[in-house]
């Protein structure tokens, strides 16, 4: 070990996987946006596949394609309307596309390549999404062009995490916009990870989810316990020195020891992905016991505070995950609090251009 590693567990992705199949009836698009949420995108889908997913979801065009590199036979969804000068490429690599705009779908109808799309109904999200008032608009506009197939209509939730009540306004919101329509041959979709816990309305065949599939539940009611964390992040004491009481340590010198005290710095640092505002509140876990970060994190480095244990260079640094007799732990969730951000930031922030990414099975 160098710098440190990326532990991707494929059985507890599988595990999830199977999990969420039998929590729900719908079918599972797997988000697999911003390198699947730090997990490693080409990891992810295969492993996915060869759990029976067809559905893949990703925010950008050149994400789309590194997915369909991998497999010809799976289904791709962009979230967004890309460029129009993008249209040549997902005709190319057969992207399926959300759509809510007319200009774009001009542009598709104009092209002459075919294309499939799902149309896209602002519920309350306001970030994209056609009007409810202008639905009929679009779906008459796409059903009656030659050279666009609907295969699917949607919306976003902005609350499902933690309203129960306006997303369910929304989902009547949406049911009452597609109601004249003749949906059994569609895919209908809304549900994220939170809302698919709670959303048992039978007009939704598939579900969006993405944390979930990683281990991690948000939902506004108890649900999904039995998901399984995908990820470790592990690296090790790199060197190990005295320092004094009234020193610092660190850029800035934040913190002034209160005591003599044995400082152990750790290769990894927001140049990583791990957040510089991990300090003063972080922590790592060394040898089952929880060290504070002592200092700011630096691009490459941390410094933590290993006073009265007996550590050596080398020895391993939990920086995500739980600790060798599974009685500590460090979660996404704990890192997300200590910057007062959410879990999605700490997840995506993650590189692997300088962690090694390993695959375990166990």
């Amino acid at each position: 070990m160098d710098r440190g590693y990326i532990y991707v567990n494929k059985n507890n992705l599988q595990h999830n996987i199977e999990y969420l199949n039998n929590f729900t009836s719908k079918e599972l698009c797997i988000v697999v946006k911003a390198n699947a949420y730090g997990h490693g995108i080409d990891w992810t889908v295969r492993t996915a596949i060869e759990s029976g997913i067809n559905w893949f979801a990703v925010a950008a065009l050149d994400e789309a394609i590194l997915v369909r590199n991998l497999s010809d036979d799976i289904r791709i969804l962009l979230l967004s309307e890309p460029s129009i000068t993008e249209l040549e490429k997902i005709a190319t690599y057969n992207v399926d596309v959300t759509v809510y705009s007319e200009k774009f779908i001009d542009a598709m109808i104009i092209s002459k390549d075919s294309y499939k799309i799902h149309l896209k109904i602002d519920t309350g999200m306001h970030r994209v999404g056609c009007s409810p008032e202008n639905f009929d608009n679009l779906y008459d506009k796409i059903t009656s062009s030659k050279n666009l197939s609907l295969e699917g209509i949607c919306t976003h939730f902005p609350v499902a995490d933690t309203d129960k009540k306006q997303t369910t306004a929304s989902i009547q919101m949406f049911k009452n916009t597609i109601s004249k329509i003749n949906v059994d041959q569609l895919r209908i979709h809304a549900d994220n990870s939170a809302s698919n816990t709670y959303n048992n309305d039978q007009v939704f065949n598939m579900a969006r989810v993405g944390l979930a599939t990683y281990g991690y539940t948000i939902s506004p009611v108890k649900a999904l316990d039995g998901l399984k964390r995908v990820m470790e992040i592990k690296t090790r004491i790199s060197n190990i020195q005295n320092r004094k009481k009234g020193e610092a340590v660190s850029y800035g010198k934040a913190h002034i020891l209160e005591q003599d005290s044995l400082i152990a710095t750790a290769p990894i640092g927001y140049g990583d992905g791990y957040p510089w505002n991990s300090f003063p509140d972080g922590k790592v876990i060394v040898k089952n016991n929880f060290c504070k970060l002592i200092g700011r994190v630096t691009m490459d480095q941390i410094l933590f505070d290993v006073t009265g244990l007996d550590v050596n260079i080398d020895d391993e640094v939990i920086i995500l995950g739980s600790s060798s007799d599974n009685s500590l732990s460090i979660t996404i969730r704990d890192i997300a609090a200590w910057n007062k951000t959410i879990e999605w930031e700490i997840l995506t922030n993650i590189k692997d251009n300088r962690l090694n990414r390993v695959e375990i099975d166990i």
